[in-house]
């Protein structure tokens, strides 16, 4: 897969990379039997603090979600928090929606296996 890098406003770089992600926006309730509520969607970029996805529904502003994203160099999915920071829809097309989400620091997470992958191919770009 080709990966660019493109500044923006954000502190670090973002990698244009269009990696699967799933988004838990439902968690599963072992008292009802409820399964969790998986949203799959594809990554536009990615940075070693957050990502832009897109989906065929909005999620609402500063939600908490546990996310994984599943790389394809990678053998599993790399579990993380995010925080969903703006949510619009795509410039031509009211039915997909562009979302930011912030990664967090959380325990029992990917989060430092995330941010040496993302470090690692950084710097094979230079």
């Amino acid at each position: 897969m080709t990966t660019t890098i493109k500044p923006d406003q954000r502190q670090e770089y973002r990698l244009a990379r269009q990696e699967v992600v799933f988004i838990e926006v439902v968690a599963a309730d072992p008292d009802t039997h409820r399964p969790a509520e998986i949203l799959i969607s594809h990554s536009v970029d990615i940075s070693a603090n957050g990502l832009q996805v897109t989906l065929d529904q909005p999620l609402p502003c500063h939600r908490i979600l546990a996310i994984a994203i599943q790389l394809e160099e990678q053998p599993g999915p790399i579990s993380l928090m995010a925080e969903v920071k703006w949510c619009q829809t795509q410039p031509g097309n009211d039915q997909r929606w562009q979302v930011g989400l912030a990664i967090l620091e959380s325990d029992d997470t990917g989060l430092g296996n995330w941010k040496h992958l993302l470090a690692a191919e950084l710097l094979t770009l230079d």
